[in-house]
């Protein structure tokens, strides 16, 4: 730079002798102008050093505001800037506003659900896993804890089934006694039975695995025939058995439906005497033994506080009553027997009513020959963990049961004793309509849910066999009847 353009503090003003001289040398005087222009513009002064002490003033200052606030900025990682940027980003933000409308949708839906509607299990199509010969004593199957494996008694002897009907193992009992009702410990390793012997029982332990160890030996109908003579022996035991029981004190107690409760510390199990109403008894694990109330058929609730047992009623069948287990409070659901309270919460029973088939037209359409039978069908309702929404229902006078669903649909099958029937009326002759009254009630048995509930057994005696089934089970929700 010149020497002219160096900037002099002392001069407060440009000099503008040059230009004076110039303009009176006639110089062209917008030139001159713009020359004045461009010398003031160089010579305005660029003060670096009051750049760098302003700076610092400014940077000491906002410090001074950090600490003040005491709100510090913080370092975030790329990752971390990127997700703010994402997480703010408009799209998301309307995202996340969707999923909060169809949360409380949900909700809205779930309560309208349990304020106007109800839940109910829905039965599949039976399977049938197995057949045995009929015996006189029902087929009381029980399952394993963790749903592989079940147990039944057929000739006095304790049956292990797959969960398909393939047997497993079979234990013979000492001659002269006979098991009945096994029931498997929730733990897994062993399982309470019942032992009777000339008109005595008591109630015993066996080891899993002690049972899983035991002899095979085939119970099925499948067997060969010359088997079935076998079992005609057993029968006659049996009967031998019972005139030996007639002869017994009429203070022996002999015991039946064997239960355990959900957390394995208590076993349930019904005393019945000569001449007095059955009752229900619970042995705890140091074998302690209190009496609950009278009742048959008992089964826990998931929670292991209360019991549904069955009664007599006064009219005609029977009754299912929920009973406090501390108390022995009892409160009355309804019409019902042999029920069966799952982990699920829903409580399986069977209803009897009166049922005629037609089994022939006449030309015109009419009914000719029919038969009328007391049958019994298998129905479901929610108890849920303790019996309560029962209990709410109940005390403003509604009758539980009445809102069960059909579970298991009654059997219309033609049994050989109608066949047989109406092959007589076909001989005879006779063509006037007629119906067939059978005095044996068709009842259900054996049913048990699984452990996870999604699937029940039940048995259907068939004339001289009597079949183990199997069916699956699903949630339905229905709405509220007006």
């Amino acid at each position: 730079m010149s020497d002219d353009k160096i900037y002099d503090p002392d001069k407060k003003v440009l000099p503008i002798e040059d230009y004076l001289k110039l303009r009176e040398a006639e110089e062209d005087g917008i030139s001159q102008l713009l020359n004045h222009m461009r010398r003031v513009r160089e010579a305005v002064p660029v003060n670096r050093q009051l750049q760098v002490e302003l700076r610092k003033k400014l940077l000491a200052r906002q410090l001074e505001l950090r600490q003040q606030q005491q709100v510090p900025e913080p370092s975030r990682p790329v990752e971390a800037r990127k997700q703010s940027k994402f997480i703010q980003h408009p799209w998301f933000k309307n995202l996340l506003g969707a999923v909060a409308v169809l949360l409380i949708a949900f909700a809205l839906t779930g309560i309208w659900r349990h304020t106007s509607g109800n839940y109910y299990l829905e039965a599949g199509t039976p399977q049938e896993l197995t057949r045995f010969w009929t015996e006189s004593l029902p087929l009381q199957p029980t399952i394993s804890p963790d749903g592989s494996k079940i147990l039944l008694v057929r000739g006095g002897s304790l049956v292990m089934l797959s969960e398909t009907g393939a047997q497993l193992a079979a234990l013979e009992p000492p001659e002269g006694q006979v098991f009945r009702s096994p029931a498997w410990a929730p733990n897994g390793k062993h399982i309470s039975y019942i032992v009777s012997q000339n008109g005595y029982e008591e109630i015993k332990q066996l080891a899993t695995e002690e049972l899983l160890s035991a002899q095979e030996k085939n119970f099925t109908v499948m067997a060969k025939a010359s088997e079935q003579p076998a079992i005609a022996s057993v029968m006659m035991a049996e009967e031998e058995q019972d005139t030996a029981a007639k002869r017994a004190s009429l203070t022996t107690k002999h015991y039946s439906n064997l239960v355990y409760a959900p957390n394995g510390k208590s076993l349930a199990y019904v005393v019945h005497r000569v001449g007095a109403n059955p009752e229900v008894w619970i042995r705890s694990e140091d074998n302690q033994e209190k009496r609950i109330t009278e009742g048959d058929a008992p089964t826990w609730s998931p929670d292991g506080k209360h019991l549904v047992v069955q009664r007599p009623s006064r009219a005609n069948g029977n009754e299912l009553w929920l009973v406090n287990v501390q108390t022995g409070k009892a409160h009355l659901l309804g019409q019902g027997e042999n029920p069966v309270w799952g982990a699920n919460g829903y409580l399986a029973f069977c209803s009897e009513k009166v049922q005629e088939r037609v089994l022939t037209f006449q030309p015109n359409g009419e009914p000719q020959y029919s038969v009328r039978q007391q049958v019994a069908e298998m129905r479901i309702i929610y108890l849920g963990e303790d019996g309560s929404p029962a209990l709410k229902k109940l005390n403003e006078g509604i009758s539980w049961l009445a809102a069960s669903h059909l579970l298991v649909p009654i059997e219309n099958r033609i049994s050989g004793v109608e066949i047989n029937w109406l092959r007589q009326q076909e001989l005879s002759g006779t063509r006037e309509p007629k119906t067939l009254v059978l005095n044996e009630v068709n009842k259900c048995e054996g049913q048990v849910f699984s452990p996870d509930g999604k699937w029940l057994l039940y048995a259907r005696r068939d004339g001289d066999t009597v079949a183990l089934l199997k069916v699956s089970l699903a949630e339905r929700w229905e709405k509220e009847r007006d």
